[in-house]
Order: C-alpha cells, then sequence, then structure tokens
C-alpha cells in the first residue's frame, strides 16, 4: 500500500465505533494531564498517526505499525495491503497506545509488554474472527467453543509479537503460557 492509501485507510479506521473511542479516551487523558500539571509546553495534548514506508531493522523490523513517542502511532505503509489490515493495526496499537498512557504501563518491561500484547490481539487480531465464529453455532462446536479459539488466537498473536523483538526479550514467550 503506498503512503496516500494508507493515510485514507486510516481515516476510515478512525471512524470505527472502537478506535474512535479508544483516540477520544486517549486524548482526553492527555489534555487533562497536561492541565493538571505545570510540566513543560512540549507534552502532547493528542495522539498522533503516521503512514510511511518502513525500514527493515530497528524498531521498525518487520512491524506493521508501532506505538512510539511523543505519542503517536506508526503505520508501515509498505506492510500493509488492505483497509482491513490498516483497521486491525489501529486498533491494536491503539490499545499499547492506552496502556502507555492512559494506564501508565511500562512498554519497556517485558512482563508488562506481554500483558499489553495479550490485550492487543484480544480487541484486534482475534476480536473480528471470535465475533464471526461466535455467532455462528456449527462453527463454534467444530472448533470446541468459541473460548478456546480466542485463547488461542489471543496466545499464538502475543507470542509472535512479544517474539520479533525476541532479542532484547529472550524470555518474552515464556511470560505467556497460558492454559
Amino acid at each position: 500500500m503506498d503512503i496516500p492509501k494508507c493515510d485514507a485507510a486510516l481515516q476510515q479506521a478512525l471512524k470505527e465505533p472502537r478506535p474512535k473511542q479508544l483516540v477520544e479516551a486517549i486524548n482526553t487523558f492527555l489534555k487533562k494531564k497536561k492541565a493538571s500539571t505545570s510540566s513543560s509546553n512540549d507534552d502532547p495534548t493528542h495522539l498522533e498517526f503516521i503512514c510511511l514506508d518502513c525500514k527493515s531493522e530497528g524498531v521498525e523490523g518487520k512491524a506493521r505499525a508501532f506505538f512510539a513517542s511523543p505519542p503517536a502511532i506508526v503505520l508501515c505503509a509498505n506492510r500493509l495491503n488492505t483497509t482491513e489490515d490498516v483497521k486491525e493495526v489501529v486498533v491494536h496499537e491503539l490499545i499499547h497506545a492506552y496502556d502507555y498512557t492512559v494506564r501508565n504501563m511500562d512498554l519497556t518491561q517485558p512482563a508488562v509488554l506481554a500483558c499489553s500484547e495479550v490485550r492487543s490481539a484480544r480487541e484486534s487480531e482475534c476480536f473480528e474472527k471470535a465475533q464471526a465464529l461466535c455467532k455462528d453455532p456449527q462453527l463454534s462446536m467444530v472448533l470446541h467453543g468459541c473460548d478456546w479459539w480466542v485463547k488461542k488466537c489471543v496466545k499464538q498473536n502475543a507470542i509472535h509479537a512479544t517474539s520479533v523483538s525476541a532479542t532484547s526479550m529472550s524470555s518474552s514467550p515464556t511470560l505467556l503460557r497460558m492454559p
């Protein structure tokens, strides 16, 4: 996907109810935080979104998107193919942004990042699929029930997400042992 198409897909994704609600919560928190502290005028009052072509090394690595400072969500246009891809990564990264800003989670800590990855996978990669599967009684029976499938999906996605940076967090997959 080129950058203009990414920007257009991003604007479309941000109109969806779930991303819109998360952005509003994060921006409200940032504005209140800035108003209540006498800290630097450089403190952000809103979450930024950026589409760009990502490199294959560094923090960008193989990611389709990532959360960065000040807070910002960077979408890797060259790794996204469809509007659905953009919607999925926007929700995923918004969960990280919420965890970092509102919940004050230190995402540099492997155990904390693992927790955030579980939440992000549950609310993005696995959410739409679970909605479809859970509504179809025949599919739900074949997959031994919805809960089982959701747990498996979340675990696989969270392990994959944390293992991408395995060089700095070699223990992260073991942090995600779920029943």
